[in-house]
């Protein structure tokens, strides 16, 4: 079927936690940036009243889940709740619960982080891997990867006021890690913002440090929903859970290049199929990626490299069950620099519930 993509920005802060905008700010830096949806989710807040239209941008509301007495670790992102999770036991694996229980997603934010010696905070990672339930891992969180490039004061001045010389991509361990859990089940995709808008000061210097306008406009991703806006919030917001639920989205690092248009698709004899979907293995399965623009293009299964190509289109046939997921690459400054990441295909042996080669 044909899908209709929505941009989205997720991990969001304002005023009620430790954000620096209101809701309805948020909402106008989306406008500006060209954004269909925004997912707002601060510190253990949910503020449910601020979620709907607000112009033609859907602003959606969840929560960072944390433990006040661990505030360094098992961050949260609660999203598609119906009503505030906080609270209770403060165990990971009871804040999962909770938030399927509200009817939600629960993705690990964060999972994997390094700190540089200038960043001023703690290394804010997962550390307890027991726990099941969980929708999917935010695999690139721009703030995240921000503060591991902060390892002395020179390059701290340099990527305060030009953050795009040191982005490159989500931290290799946390892809690595994707592609282990993968290979257990599905196991869903997301890129985040964790955008909060605050100002820092050095000596004489003093900046807002990765504004709200920079970060909407920076990293987001991409959602295939089943159907057009109707103008109804809640109706809408089902759209918006439904993709993320199943996978059919993809990230993108728009700040380099707008990447609406990026497709990846898998074909066989019993039809067509989109990210986060499974083709039965009967035969040949025809794996297609199209890129709005030209740029270098890796074709992962089960977390090794099986074909690439540099500009808009890559086509591999093959006969192999696996995990395929695409990532794309665009030049800027002198670097390669992650452009967009797609959530899997799955192309499944009909002999067996799991892919061939899964652990």
């Amino acid at each position: 079927m044909a899908f209709h993509e929505r941009i989205g920005n997720l991990h969001i802060h304002t005023i009620l936690s430790d954000g620096h905008a209101t809701h309805a700010e948020v909402a106008a830096f989306a406008a500006r940036a060209g954004l269909d949806v925004v997912v707002v989710t601060d510190h253990n807040v949910y503020a449910g009243a601020a979620q709907g239209w607000h112009g033609d941008v859907l602003v959606l509301v969840g929560e960072e889940l944390h433990d006040p007495e661990d505030a360094a670790h098992n961050h949260l992102l609660a999203i598609g709740i119906d009503r505030d999770v906080a609270g209770g036991d403060a165990g990971a694996q009871a804040r999962i619960d909770a938030v399927n229980a509200a009817g939600g997603l629960a993705f690990l934010a964060h999972p994997i982080e390094h700190s540089g010696a200038c960043a001023g905070e703690p290394e804010i990672d997962w550390v307890c891997w027991g726990v099941s339930g969980y929708a999917g891992l935010e695999i690139w969180n721009y703030m995240s990867e921000f503060k591991a490039h902060l390892t002395n004061w020179p390059l701290t001045v340099l990527a305060a006021y030009w953050p795009q010389l040191v982005i490159r991509g989500p931290h290799p361990e946390t892809l690595a890690l994707w592609d282990e859990l993968l290979a257990d089940g599905p196991v869903v995709g997301i890129a985040g913002t964790d955008a909060h808008g605050a100002t820092y000061s050095l000596g004489p210097l003093c900046r807002q440090v990765l504004p709200y306008a920079y970060l909407l406009s920076a990293l987001n991703t991409h959602l295939l929903v089943r159907e057009p806006w109707s103008g109804d919030a809640a109706r809408d917001a089902a759209l918006v859970w439904e993709a993320l639920r199943r996978g059919r989205a993809f990230m993108a690092y728009d700040g380099l290049a707008p990447a609406r248009g990026f497709s990846f698709t898998a074909e066989s004899a019993g039809g067509s199929y989109a990210m986060g979907e499974t083709v039965d293995a009967a035969g040949e399965v025809t794996l297609r990626v199209a890129a709005p623009r030209r740029v270098r293009l890796r074709l992962v299964r089960n977390g090794s490299l099986v074909a690439e190509a540099t500009g808009m289109h890559l086509t591999h046939r093959t006969r192999e069950a696996g995990v395929y997921r695409v990532e794309a690459y665009r030049r800027y400054a002198g670097r390669q620099r992650a452009w967009v990441l797609s959530n899997p295909i799955r192309v499944r042996a009909l002999t067996t519930g799991y892919p061939q080669g899964a652990r």
